[in-house]
């Protein structure tokens, strides 16, 4: 008679263990609650407005600004993004990189910036896709000797037709890199 019983109840132990742990996994178990995505967002906010304030740079109204990234300055009283980075011509390109080098787009991927810069060569451009660090690869539209000649081709870039920066503040950055 025990037997029976202990077999039973195994017998119903092996039908409502799992219906039990589903259960649970369900209702019970670990979820994101509001609470814990405001205190996230709260840390994140807290550490990027410690960032900014220990930058030198004044920041355009109404927008933050990447601490590791371009940064808006002005240079002969022009507006400009700039950025300081060590830049190597993708190996198929011939073109090697002045030291201002006039960046249309940031792309992980470089097929995607050698397509973009086929594109802009199509369009008269003696651009060159380029490698940047942390596999960055730069779209570069032209590249020039002096900051003054890449913000002047970055301006009249600017003001051209249908202008997209993927990966990048909504205008071209000079890139200055060292050779």
């Amino acid at each position: 008679m025990k037997y029976k019983t202990l077999k039973s109840n195994l017998f119903l132990a092996s039908r409502f263990l799992p219906v039990l742990i589903i259960f649970s996994i369900t209702f019970i178990g670990c979820k994101p609650t509001e609470k814990g995505y405001k205190a996230a967002y709260d840390a994140a906010l807290s550490k990027r407005e410690a960032a900014v304030e220990t930058l030198d740079v004044d920041l355009p109204a109404g927008a933050l600004q990447q601490v590791d990234g371009p940064q808006l300055k002005v240079v002969d009283g022009q507006q400009v993004y700039v950025f300081n980075q060590r830049l190597k011509p993708i190996e198929e390109f011939e073109t090697l990189p002045g030291n201002y080098n006039v960046a249309i787009a940031c792309y992980k991927m470089p097929t995607n910036c050698k397509a973009q810069s086929q594109d802009l060569k199509k369009e008269g451009f003696q651009a060159f896709p380029a490698k940047g660090i942390e596999d960055k690869y730069y779209t570069i539209a032209g590249s020039f000797p002096s900051m003054e000649e890449a913000i002047k081709f970055s301006k009249e870039y600017e003001n051209g037709k249908n202008r997209v920066y993927v990966g990048l503040p909504d205008a071209p950055v000079i890139i200055y890199s060292p050779k």
